[in-house]
């Protein structure tokens, strides 16, 4: 029994301090390998012509967020920047981005579909509305994986908690 104790006692301690890896408690200043150490490989790397960068982490599919972590040139962290809002879903373009760009620019989605009958593809991401409304933002893709459109609409996880909607 006492053995049993132990074991969950390192278990807990082990998801507490997994738990506190969070963009929040980056600080300005701390270099790009500290903080890929304390919040791990990040999903994407955006480079600038001026030689500063960001960082992508998406806490995607079960969260619903992305955060952009900036950098300077010399790679010290300057800001962070939630990149789940119309303002960033702006920047993804039909008919010029491709999927490897959306990727690296928002990370992990949480849930990719296949459209067979017109052969196109689309990521989801969950994202919170203000005003505390769940979201969905849609990228869709042909099949030589270029953007074709985008689209935001009501998060279709929801309905996956709504015991009338599953009967």
């Amino acid at each position: 029994m006492i053995k049993r104790l132990k074991w969950l006692g390192v278990v807990v301690a082990a998801l507490v301090l997994g738990g506190c890896a969070h963009p929040d408690f980056i600080k300005v200043g701390q270099s790009a390998q500290e903080v890929k150490v304390e919040l791990g490989a990040p999903d994407g790397k955006l480079v600038n012509a001026d030689g500063s960068f960001v960082l992508v982490y998406s806490d995607q599919p079960f969260g619903q967020e992305v955060w952009w972590m900036h950098f300077d040139q010399n790679g010290r962290f300057v800001k962070k920047e939630g990149a789940m809002n119309e303002e960033h879903f702006k920047l993804v373009i039909p008919g010029h981005h491709t999927k490897k760009e959306v990727f690296q620019m928002f990370g992990r989605c949480a849930q990719e579909y296949t459209f067979h009958l017109i052969d196109e593809h689309a990521f989801m991401y969950r994202f919170q509305e203000p005003g505390s409304m769940n979201m969905a933002w849609w990228v869709q893709f042909n099949d030589q994986g270029i953007v074709t459109e985008t689209a935001v609409t009501q998060d279709p996880w929801e309905h996956d908690r709504d015991p009338l909607w599953n009967i």
